[in-house]
């Protein structure tokens, strides 16, 4: 974490890296002015000197009530919890305050010209200390989780409170006066306006700068500028005096300053912003170098710090009205600085000295290669010239004293191998009797560039092509490419069509739902844009209100379906019942009936037989007396 502040009559900058070092520089000059480094720790810690200490927190302001002093002060605060002031011209400790909050110190500011300054913590107490000693005189508990950060108004009244929310205090009557509640993540820099009326504020992550009004009570901010990058410093110049020309600076994470001018909040809402940045005009490529903080000095001028912590440069950037300016890499803030000639000559040899201008080049090895490689392909040149004249070529063979070799006319060289497998570039020309290589458009998950150019252009058929993607990676990749303004217009793209044609609903959702995702911060700060979202909440309110009756009804169907279900099921189970024992005793009576039938059959036969037998008792002694047949001839009817 790089801690920096410039001085209140902006001739000095200091700079520290958090490892409890720093420096200040004069900013005509560039050259060192002082270092702050050999401080012992406080009583908690162990070990003494500069590494005992972890910087958090920095801020330069004026020591004295009087204007009329050119004294000044800087103030530090640790991890420990303690609060150290430090005389820059002097270049000695003036006062320490230990244990000032507990869990370590978050921020400081001063109070302009009021004597006083204020620390805030972990703990979330904000203590207010006296510049000339560092006597605490009063603590107040603005919030129950860490502060991040705190601001104080030119005229020491309110005092804003960054944690999970803004919070303003009037720091008279010590009680909160409202709270804004615009960011969706913890603020980490903020900063009054100097008229103390409006306060810039930025979160992390965040992409967008908010401008509230202490005036005014709202979830809204006033106007919310956007970046390409999460700021982490910001200044405004012009806001005292009514009909000049207002500007606000912002420096982005990557080292890229934003100024934004207008001569109201609407214009500066609408404005598009001058960028200020390192690099190479000539090359074209990124400097390794960024800015490190801005100071606005003037209406058409700031002075920037850019460079490295290791030695920073300055310089005073005049602002054109629109487009982006370019400023050239420092050699100034280099270890090794770069020369005219880089190669020099030791033991015979050539050696290359790295520096800055020549460093990126040797990062990725280039392919190459090898001279025996090389020697073949002109060997097999020189074979296809022998062909024309073998004569001449044994001629040539034999004064060499070599002894021709016949080689396969088919065989591959290794670049050729190298360049079929695709791991060197094919650079060969007709001239060399190759066919030139043929060039792969590179592909790409996103249609950033595309829908910026049909949104800025209007072209609805373009349009229409991006929005039938339905690949959730390339929406995704598109819109978080996207700058918050186009976000804000392809959503009001989206939500028109959808407004139009409900039935496209599958096809637009998810460009509305990621939108809305990945520019969450902005849209929720963007006035302008709120109509849009309420046009999208009635069209999903509408489909809800319809949803929810078919929902009550669906839900009354699938009971009554149910209830039928079970009825027959039950029914099906009673009828199984019944019909078993039925089946039960109409075969227990067949059984019966069946026993008493073949009795009864078994009972009649007898009674046949018994009459049969007494019949022919009656008829024998019949026989024996009056018939008419012997005994010989009985005999023989009965063979």
């Amino acid at each position: 974490m790089v801690l920096a502040a410039f001085s209140p009559r902006g001739d000095q900058f200091a700079i520290g890296a958090g490892d409890g070092r720093l420096k200040t520089w004069d900013v005509a000059s560039g050259h060192v002015c002082a270092e702050f480094s050999e401080i012992a720790a406080s009583s908690s810690q162990a070990l003494d000197g500069h590494l005992a200490l972890n910087y958090k927190s920095l801020a330069w302001g004026a020591s004295s009530k009087k204007k009329k002093k050119k004294a000044s002060l800087i103030v530090l605060g640790t991890g420990g919890g303690d609060v150290l002031a430090w005389d820059p011209i002097l270049g000695e400790l003036t006062w320490r305050t230990n244990d000032c909050n507990t869990g370590g110190v978050t921020s400081v500011c001063f109070a302009k010209n009021q004597g006083s300054l204020f620390s805030a913590g972990i703990d979330g107490i904000v203590c207010e200390l006296e510049v000339a000693s560092g006597k605490i005189l009063s603590t107040l508990q603005c919030s129950k989780s860490s502060i991040t950060n705190i601001s104080s108004s030119p005229d020491a009244s309110l005092l804003l409170v960054a944690a999970n929310e803004l919070r303003l205090f009037d720091m008279r009557t010590r009680k909160r006066l409202r709270k804004f509640t615009g960011h969706a993540s913890s603020v980490n820099v903020t900063v009054f306006t100097e008229d103390g009326r409006y306060v810039l504020s930025a979160a992390v992550g965040d992409r967008n700068i908010a401008v509230w009004d202490t005036n005014e009570v709202g979830k809204e901010a006033k106007v919310a500028l956007a970046m390409e990058h999460p700021a982490v410093a910001l200044d405004s110049w012009g806001f005292e005096k009514d009909g000049t020309e207002r500007k606000i600076l912002a420096v982005s994470e990557t080292g890229e300053a934003y100024i934004w001018s207008g001569l109201s909040l609407e214009e500066l809402g609408k404005a598009e912003p001058v960028r200020v940045r390192v690099g190479s005009k000539n090359s074209g490529k990124a400097s390794k170098q960024s800015i490190l903080l801005g100071r606005l000095v003037g209406a058409g001028s700031v002075v920037v710090a850019r460079g490295t912590t290791v030695r920073p440069s300055f310089e005073t950037v005049a602002l054109p009205e629109e487009g982006v300016v370019v400023l050239p890499p420092s050699e100034q803030g280099n270890l090794l600085l770069s020369q005219s000639e880089p190669t020099i000559k030791r033991g015979g040899h050539d050696v290359t000295v790295l520096g800055a201008d020549n460093a990126a080049d040797a990062s990725l090895p280039k392919p190459r290669i090898e001279a025996g490689d090389v020697k073949k392909r002109k060997r097999r040149e020189a074979n296809v010239a022998s062909e024309a004249e073998p004569s001449q070529g044994m001629e040539e063979d034999k004064a060499d004293g070599a002894t021709p070799m016949e080689e396969d006319k088919d065989e591959q060289t290794m670049e050729e191998r190298l360049m079929a497998l695709g791991l060197v570039e094919d650079k060969r020309t007709e001239g060399n009797a190759f066919e030139n290589a043929e060039v792969v458009p590179p592909k790409s998950d996103s249609l950033e560039v595309l829908f910026t150019q049909a949104m800025r252009s209007d072209d609805k058929s373009l349009i229409e092509q991006c929005l039938c993607v339905s690949d959730t990676k390339v929406i995704t990749n598109t819109v978080r490419s996207l700058s918050p303004k186009d976000a804000c217009t392809l959503l009001r793209l989206a939500i028109s069509r959808l407004e139009e044609s409900p039935r496209r609903g599958l096809q637009l959702l998810p460009w509305i739902r990621i939108t809305l995702l990945e520019h969450a911060s902005y849209i929720m700060s963007n006035i302008a844009i709120q109509p849009v979202l309420k046009s999208l909440y009635q069209v999903v309110e509408s489909r809800l209100h319809i949803f929810r009756p078919l929902l009550a009804l669906s839900g009354r169907l699938d009971l009554i379906v149910a209830k039928i279900k079970a009825n027959e099921t039950s029914k099906s189970v009673e009828q199984a019942e019944v019909a078993t024992a039925v089946y039960e005793e109409d075969e227990e009576e067949d059984s019966d009936q069946e026993v008493e039938d073949a009795m009864a059959d078994e009972d009649e036969d007898e009674d046949e037989e018994e009459e049969e037998e007494e019949r022919m008792d009656e008829d024998k002694p019949h026989l024996e007396n009056g018939g008419s047949f012997s005994d010989d001839e009985s005999d023989q009817s009965n063979d």
